[in-house]
């Protein structure tokens, strides 16, 4: 090994260590200190993992991973005598920590930067003619690569956890009925507290749902933040002249494959089946709605590109999504549907690309 390997190799593995340290300190920062300020720094916990995966290798990212869930449970390692239930058996507190953060923060920031970066072309698209250069940013498949990787992740991710909780209390309703019951004693303390409580809010029926919907909620909350902190990751690695691909035209590339999305309408079906099932069919659907609402937004900034009224139109639509997130995100799956049946932005591409050169 000549020096100048040995010193590339010293420089990742001090990448990978300082990481692994920055995205297990974000992850543990809200619930040591439990400021407003801690609580928005946590959403940034993958990033660490994302910079050092797009822009130092793979592997480089896999080991800071290795490294945060390692600091996580050293952290903890002193509370061995706390234990977290799995079925029969108990992991050691700190143990269960390690894994957790490995298992929700580490895996799925490294799974979707090494998907990303094998469905992207080199950078040497970038030095040929300008023509040539447009072809290959359409043809960039990576952000389609690390959008159908989260979605199959946290769908798969988040319905394990559900099924495990509901092995543990002996069935789904059972777990449900014992979340129900906590919550309702928080609300209710809660509504004694509160001068301004809706008389006709029971906090039976509140606890009811957001026992039923937290879990489909979460793993559509985790995937959009994984994918915004992705997002981030690869301009600042980009603005580091790091990344090693072209980057992509997202609006236009920033889709699920068809079959993909094909599968929301009989996972919205299965819901109605109820139990476990219909759980699960809950937690799939709502990550493909969220994934597919992701590809309506990718639409509209496409389709819009050329008109006067584009900038009002998108920051309306962000707007709406920031603070009524349910319907909007539900008319914008709808159009990644639409785009996924009909092409829409394929279309448009066809169109520009047979207008005839203005001169």
């Amino acid at each position: 090994m000549n020096r100048q390997t040995l010193l590339a190799s010293l420089s990742s593995l001090g990448v990978a260590i300082g990481a692994g340290l920055a995205s297990a300190l974000l992850s543990v920062v809200f619930p040591v200190n439990g400021t407003l300020i801690a609580f928005a720094l946590a959403y940034f916990a993958p990033l660490p993992v994302m910079i050092a995966c797009l822009g130092f290798g793979q592997w480089t990212g896999l080991f800071s991973g290795i490294v945060g869930s390692g600091l996580i449970a050293a952290l903890l390692y002193p509370s061995t005598g706390v234990s977290i239930s799995a079925g029969a058996s108990a992991l050691p507190g700190w143990l269960f920590c390690g894994l957790l953060y490995a298992g929700t923060i580490a895996l799925p920031a490294w799974l979707i930067c090494a998907a990303a970066l094998r469905g992207a072309p080199p950078l040497e698209p970038q030095t040929r003619a300008r023509g040539v250069e447009k072809s290959a940013a359409i043809a960039n498949a990576a952000p389609m690569r690390a959008l159908t990787t989260a979605t199959l992740f946290f769908a798969a991710a988040f319905s394990v956890g559900a099924l495990a909780l509901a092995a543990t209390y002996g069935g789904l309703n059972s777990a449900l009925g014992q979340l129900t019951s906590e919550l309702t004693l928080l609300l209710r303390e809660v509504k004694d507290a509160m001068t301004s409580w809706p008389p006709d809010l029971e906090p039976e029926s509140l606890a009811r749902v957001i026992a039923r919907s937290a879990g489909p909620a979460m793993a559509a909350s985790a995937l959009s933040i994984v994918l915004a902190n992705l997002w981030l990751a690869a301009r600042i690695v980009q603005i580091s002249a790091r990344l090693p691909t072209p980057w992509p035209d997202i609006p236009y590339n920033l889709r699920l494959p068809v079959p993909f999305a094909a599968a929301l309408i009989p996972a919205i079906g299965l819901i109605f089946v109820g139990h476990e099932i219909g759980f699960v069919a809950a937690i799939a659907s709502t990550t493909l709605g969220t994934a597919l609402s992701l590809q309506g937004l990718a639409v509209m900034h496409y389709l819009t590109r050329g008109m006067s009224t584009r900038t009002p139109l998108l920051f309306g639509a962000y707007i709406l999504v920031s603070f009524i997130p349910l319907w909007p995100m539900a008319l914008f799956a709808l159009v990644g549907l639409a785009d996924a049946a009909l092409g829409l932005r394929e279309r448009k591409r066809l169109r520009q690309s047979a207008s005839p050169p203005s001169t």
